[in-house]
């Protein structure tokens, strides 16, 4: 698309359209637009008519005057009224241009028609006015390129037309009509100027656009390999504690429950050591996965926290859920059967499995969240102590270095094999 963007950009000046894709998206964007602007010119303009009747009155004299008000109030008005009521809400370019034109048209005729009328002092400058009509709605009008060839086409044949019909056109007076004729063909450059600046800036907002769009993609990936671990493709430790201190923080107002789940590889470097760091891999890559599908359920937060070990974020989750989602974890990966050549008979990878949870309101008497990190990480170092393959929970106590005889400690042990 860029590229696209890029040679629509640097096209020759000749050429107004876009490339095929661009020029269907730019039409689409341009087909509808507000009618209050051409509405309120029109008005303008029908007014501007209406108080040039004051000339009228002045050239015709009241005798003749009749004429020019009639063709002015009786045609004119009407269709310029029609003109503007068509244009309501937001109407499309093909009912705009046929708006304009029908204005224009009638008013050349009403124009050209005073001036075959007038006295012959006053012939030229109904002649002149003819032109300035289609030259002026010309200007103001937003027409498209396409649609002012047309309108300038148009005027130019009827003016063209009724100069030579209304016998305003002769040997002696041909310099006028042919000079002044020039000034309905004006608006066709300033349209295609207009125009072409149009595309321009269209090409340029939509480049914009997408640049911003593919720098948004770039961040957001940056953003979350900055934030997973490679070879799990879980949070990494970074990302899980930013995430914990959040979660205490809203903890805290809300007076909820969050729950931390610390999860080690029972001899992994065992693992790695007889089977290689290729199988090790496998086996990290396996019980991240078991991890991830055990805690998604409980909207969980599941985390790759260094090395062999992985950490759980469980907001919400009380001492008895958090217990519960521990055991979930230590089940899921016993359950993948996966050969520990290090150990005897070449029994499965196990985990040991620390948890805790704390209350919001606890903040008050100083818990903090690293408190809850420390907490899961004695409970950890219970089960490994106490045999691996188990679940052991704490409860977190302030500026905590050690369990204490306070904390409530609850473990659940896995037959061994």
């Amino acid at each position: 698309m860029l590229k696209r963007i890029e040679s629509g950009l640097s096209r020759p000046w000749y050429r107004l359209r876009l490339p095929d894709a661009l020029e269907a998206q730019y039409r689409a964007e341009t087909a509808r637009l507000s009618g209050f602007y051409v509405q309120s010119w029109l008005a303008v303009f029908t007014l501007f008519n209406i108080l040039s009747l004051v000339m009228d009155r002045e050239v015709f004299g009241p005798q003749d005057f009749a004429v020019p008000l009639a063709m002015t109030l009786g045609v004119f008005c009407p269709v310029a009224l029609a003109s503007i009521i068509s244009l309501r809400g937001r109407p499309t370019m093909v009912r705009v241009s046929v708006a304009v034109l029908a204005t224009a048209l009638v008013d050349i005729i009403v124009v050209l028609n005073s001036a075959r009328l007038a006295p012959a002092s006053h012939t030229d400058v109904y002649i002149i006015i003819a032109t300035i009509v289609p030259l002026v709605v010309g200007l103001i009008a937003p027409l498209p390129f396409r649609h002012c060839l047309w309108f300038c086409g148009a005027s130019f044949a009827l003016y063209v037309g009724l100069v030579v019909g209304l016998g305003l056109f002769s040997a002696e007076r041909s310099g006028l009509p042919l000079l002044v004729s020039g000034l309905i063909l004006v608006p066709l450059k300033l349209c295609y100027s207009r125009e072409w600046d149009a595309r321009n800036t269209f090409l340029i907002g939509l480049r914009v656009k997408l640049q911003a769009e593919a720098l948004a993609r770039a961040n957001a990936r940056l953003t979350v390999l900055s934030e997973t671990d490679s070879l799990t493709a879980l949070s990494n430790r970074r990302h899980f504690t930013e995430r914990l201190g959040a979660a205490w923080g809203l903890a805290g107002e809300q007076d909820g429950w969050l729950g931390v789940i610390l999860i080690d590889i029972d001899h992994f470097k065992r693992l790695n050591d007889t089977a290689g760091h290729a199988e090790g891999d496998r086996c990290l890559v396996a019980v991240a996965a078991a991890l991830q599908t055990s805690v998604e359920a409980w909207g969980g937060l599941a985390a790759r926290y260094g090395g062999e070990e992985f950490a759980v974020l469980l907001p919400g989750a009380d001492p008895v859920v958090a217990r519960a989602v521990g055991e979930v974890v230590r089940a899921a990966v016993a359950d993948l059967a996966i050969r520990h050549p290090g150990l005897v008979a070449n029994r499965p990878v196990t985990v040991s499995v620390g948890v805790t949870a704390a209350r919001g309101r606890t903040r008050d008497f100083g818990i903090q969240a690293s408190d809850l990190l420390k907490a899961a990480d004695f409970a950890l170092y219970a089960a490994k102590n106490e045999g691996r393959n188990r679940v052991e929970s704490f409860l977190p106590a302030a500026n905590a270095n050690r369990p204490t005889g306070s904390a409530d400690r609850v473990q659940t042990a896995a037959p061994p094999g």
